[in-house]
């Protein structure tokens, strides 16, 4: 018997080309399928940093150098890849971005979309048929867009599109209005308008319910759900939200996402190999690779203390890195607002320039010396107006945990060192500022101790050690 798993100058390869591209469960799923069909094919991580000048179109080119078949592409990179490409397919015309790119026989480079279509064919492997279907689609991204392309392609009767910015949900189906044929469309808002909307099939394409926000839902308590009604959350991490638990409790039949990226994954195994995947080994290396990371970071967790120090100028990279994860959950919840996370969000020699400061203080937290999370913090006297006297206080003006560790101590431990180091400086007030959207964070500042006051929450010290 062959050993697939062996690597020579014959094997064709594919890949995924993101920034980050470490959690993706596509490398299992793909190598599984290869292997099931005796293929001499491997699917490998590649990922491509866009802080790098013209490192997305060189990751593009070099495919084709490379003699490579194709890849998959992901965040950040499904619109910078456009430029590259010498035909693209009319999904990703329509939902302005790649998620798979095929290098043809000629070496010439398609770009295509499969996550309309892979969003379709689960619902169909459901037994859900959404022609004729009125459905409500929760969210305006990236996701939202292909949600709506391939609902009206299959013939969806009317589909609202509910988000907390109405104006950005309106410029996304007048993008999309010529692809949109007889459905008909309407825009409302997240999550005040909910109320009117009568739908068979709801879609959450919010990133609300996902490790490590498992408490938070897009739909509201005290709205019912109702028997016959179909609830599907792109979410698939964990595989149970609490939207599909809502939906349940109310009766209504409750589907994770998780399909969706299996099926989207298929189609794009097809156009390389073109051979049919096998969707069932795909969905168990899938579901295999998911339940093993939760059980190696619980007990990664479980076996490794926390430890906190002073970030130095050494750390500027780790701590960029960081601040990523909490840009990329505000331009979610608040995309009208926040812009999604680039080179120059949070640059390192941004971060750098902080650390020089006397007054600034950075604490990172690390578990096996693997930086996991970042206070951010400076204690220079303030005043709020004119009116007011300048204030001693140690303002924070970041505290991020990385997904993956949050719910697990660290965000208290960052707290504890900054509690520790206004002490020794003779400061009583912590404060800082949260995002009334951000109703985790809240809740956290709350259990540390902190009080909301006006838009601020403010933390007051006692036994201040001089």
């Amino acid at each position: 018997m062959s050993d697939v798993h062996t690597i020579s100058a014959k094997t064709l390869l594919v890949g995924l080309i993101g920034w980050p591209v470490s959690h993706s469960v596509s490398p299992a799923m793909h190598n599984a399928a290869f292997d099931a069909l005796g293929l001499d094919w491997r699917y490998v991580p590649l990922p491509v940093d866009p802080a790098l000048p013209g490192a997305v179109g060189d990751a593009v080119r070099g495919m084709r150098a490379m003699g490579m078949c194709g890849v998959n592409v992901t965040v950040p990179h499904k619109q910078a890849v456009l430029p590259f490409l010498d035909r693209i397919e009319a999904a990703a015309q329509a939902m302005r971005a790649v998620n798979t790119i095929i290098v043809e026989a000629d070496g010439s480079l398609t770009g295509d979309n499969t996550d309309a279509p892979g969003f379709i064919a689960d619902l169909r492997a459901h037994g859900v048929e959404p022609s004729g279907q009125r459905v409500l689609v929760l969210g305006a991204g990236g996701s939202a867009r292909a949600i709506v392309y391939g609902l009206a392609q299959a013939r969806a009767r009317h589909i609202t599109l509910a988000n907390r910015s109405i104006e950005r949900a309106g410029r996304l189906l007048d993008d999309l209005r010529p692809f949109l044929g007889a459905t008909t469309v309407e825009v409302t808002t997240l999550p005040d308008g909910l109320r009117a909307i009568e739908a068979d099939l709801i879609v959450n394409c919010t990133s609300l319910g996902m490790t490590p926000h498992q408490d938070t839902t897009p739909w509201p308590h005290e709205l019912p759900l109702h028997p016959g009604q179909i609830v599907y959350d792109l979410v698939y991490n964990p595989a149970d939200t609490l939207l599909l638990r809502q939906g349940r409790q109310h009766g209504a039949r409750a589907i994770g996402g998780l399909g969706m990226l299996i099926w989207q994954g298929a189609l794009a195994f097809e156009r390389w190999t073109g051979q049919p995947a096998p969707v069932e080994v795909m969905r168990s290396a899938a579901e295999e690779c998911l339940r093993r990371r939760v059980a190696d970071s619980g007990q990664q967790r479980a076996q490794q203390p926390i430890n906190v120090r002073y970030a130095t100028l050494d750390d500027d990279d780790a701590i960029s890195q960081l601040h990523s994860a909490l840009q990329a959950y505000h331009a979610e919840a608040h995309p009208s607002f926040f812009k999604q996370p680039s080179a120059y969000t949070f640059p390192p020699t941004i971060v750098r320039d902080l650390l020089a400061k006397p007054s600034t203080v950075v604490f990172l937290a690390e578990i096996g010396g693997t930086a996991i999370g970042y206070l951010y913090a400076d204690a220079m006297p303030a005043q709020e107006t004119t009116m007011t006297f300048p204030l001693e206080r140690l303002w924070i003006h970041h505290i991020i945990v990385k997904p993956d560790f949050q719910r697990q101590g660290v965000g208290r431990a960052l707290i504890e060192a900054a509690k520790s180091y206004a002490r020794r400086q003779g400061i009583k007030t912590l404060a800082l500022s949260v995002w009334a959207f951000n109703r985790a964070a809240i809740r956290f500042f709350e259990a540390q101790g902190f009080v909301i006051y006006n838009h601020r929450m403010w933390l007051q010290l006692g036994g201040v050690a001089v």
